[in-house]
C-alpha cells in the first residue's frame, strides 16, 4: 500500500515538473500541435489578429507558452481600408489555448447590444494620429472604451503602426491614464467611455510632456548590459509619471534576468503593463514617491536589506514542489508507522 501511494505521488511531482502544457503555432491556421512551456513559463497565450477588408476576412494565430502577471485585452482599428482586431488571452491550465474568440460573432452581437461607442481612430503607418486627419468608427461591443495607446522605444521592439493606436477596446487597469518611460522607452495608454473622448491628436515623440519636478533612476536590460551599476542614469520624469518604479523578473523568450528602472504613473505601479510591454514574469516590482528613491536593485540584484523583506519572491513553483514532497514524506512515514 505503501509503494502504491508513493508512486502516485511521485507521479504527481514527475507531472508537475514536467512543466504547463500549451497549444503552439504562429501562421495563418489554428494549433494542432503543442509545446511544454520552460520553468519560467507558466501561462498559455492566445493572440489572434483579424483583418477585415470589405468581404474578406484574414486570420493570424500566435499561441504559445508565456509568463504570468499578463492580462487579457483586446483592441480594433482603422488601418488604410481595412479593420484590425487584435485580442490577447492567457490561461494557466494545461492545453487551456484551444480555440479563438470568433470576430464574426462579436460584430453579428453588436446589432443587438443597443447603443454602442464611436471613436476617433487611427495608426502610425497611416500617418493619421496627429492633427484632425484622425477618421471614427464604430465599435463591435457595447463594453468597450475609446482607447488612444502610444508607444516607442530605441530598441525597436515594436512596428511603426505600433506606435501610435487609436481606437476601440477592452483595456485592463484603464479607468485613469497608464504611463511609463525610461531613457529607452515611453508608453502612454488612455482610455475613455464617451463618444469620440480620444480627441487628443498631441504627438509625444515630438512634443514631450511637461516635466513634473520628479527625479528616478533608469535603466533598462541586466545586471551585465544596460542595468549594470555603469548603465544606470538619472531621469527627469514627465507629465502624471510622478512615481519612480523598479522590477526584476525573467524575459519570457530568453530565460534570462531582466531589470527594468524608471518613472511611471501610480495607475501604471498598480497594473500589469511592466509584464506587457517588457514581456517580463514580474518577481520584483516597487513604486515610490520621492527623488531616486527605486534604488534598491543594483547590479540585478536586491539590497540585502530588501531582500530579507520580499517574500514574495520565493518561487511558487519551489513551494508547491515542497509541499507535494513534504506530503508525500508525511504519507509514507504514517503507513509504516501503522
Amino acid at each position: 500500500m505503501a509503494f502504491l501511494s508513493s508512486s502516485f505521488l511521485l507521479s504527481l511531482v514527475l507531472a508537475y515538473a514536467a512543466g504547463l502544457q500549451c497549444y503552439s503555432c504562429d501562421g495563418h491556421n489554428d494549433c494542432q500541435e503543442t509545446e511544454v512551456c520552460d520553468e519560467h513559463q507558466d501561462q498559455c497565450s492566445t493572440t489572434i489578429m483579424t483583418l477585415l477588408a470589405r468581404s474578406k476576412i484574414t486570420n493570424y494565430f500566435l499561441k504559445g507558452c508565456d509568463v504570468s502577471g499578463k492580462p487579457n485585452n483586446s483592441i480594433s482599428h482603422l488601418s488604410g481600408n481595412e479593420v484590425v482586431f487584435l485580442t490577447e488571452e492567457h490561461c494557466g491550465s494545461d492545453l487551456c489555448n484551444k480555440g479563438y474568440p470568433d470576430v464574426l460573432d462579436t460584430l453579428t452581437a453588436r446589432g443587438r447590444r443597443g447603443n454602442v461607442l464611436q471613436c476617433y481612430s487611427c495608426s502610425s503607418t497611416d500617418q493619421n494620429c496627429v492633427d484632425t486627419k484622425a477618421t471614427t468608427m464604430l465599435c463591435a461591443q457595447l463594453e468597450e472604451n475609446c482607447v488612444d495607446i502610444t508607444s516607442f522605444t530605441t530598441f525597436q521592439e515594436f512596428l511603426a503602426d505600433e506606435q501610435r493606436i487609436k481606437g476601440c477596446g477592452l483595456l485592463s487597469h484603464c479607468e485613469k491614464p497608464l504611463g511609463f518611460h525610461n531613457q529607452n522607452s515611453f508608453y502612454f495608454i488612455k482610455c475613455c467611455n464617451t463618444s469620440y473622448c480620444n480627441n487628443d491628436m498631441t504627438d509625444y515623440k515630438s512634443n514631450p510632456m511637461p516635466l513634473n519636478g520628479v527625479t528616478c533612476y533608469s535603466c533598462e536590460g541586466n545586471a551585465t548590459h544596460g542595468c549594470s551599476e555603469g548603465d544606470i542614469t538619472k531621469l527627469q520624469c514627465q507629465g502624471p509619471m510622478t512615481q519612480c518604479l523598479e522590477a526584476s523578473g525573467i524575459h519570457s523568450i530568453t530565460g534570462q534576468n531582466s531589470v527594468l528602472k524608471g518613472c511611471a504613473s501610480p495607475s501604471w505601479c498598480d497594473s500589469p503593463y511592466t509584464s506587457v510591454y517588457k514581456n517580463m514574469g514580474v518577481r520584483y516590482s516597487r513604486c515610490c514617491s520621492g527623488d531616486l528613491c527605486n534604488n534598491q536593485i543594483v547590479n540585478g540584484s536586491m539590497k540585502p536589506a530588501s531582500r530579507s523583506h520580499a517574500g514574495y519572491e520565493v518561487s511558487a513553483q519551489q513551494t508547491l514542489l515542497s509541499i507535494i514532497v513534504l506530503v508525500s514524506l508525511s504519507f509514507l512515514l504514517s503507513a509504516e508507522s501503522s
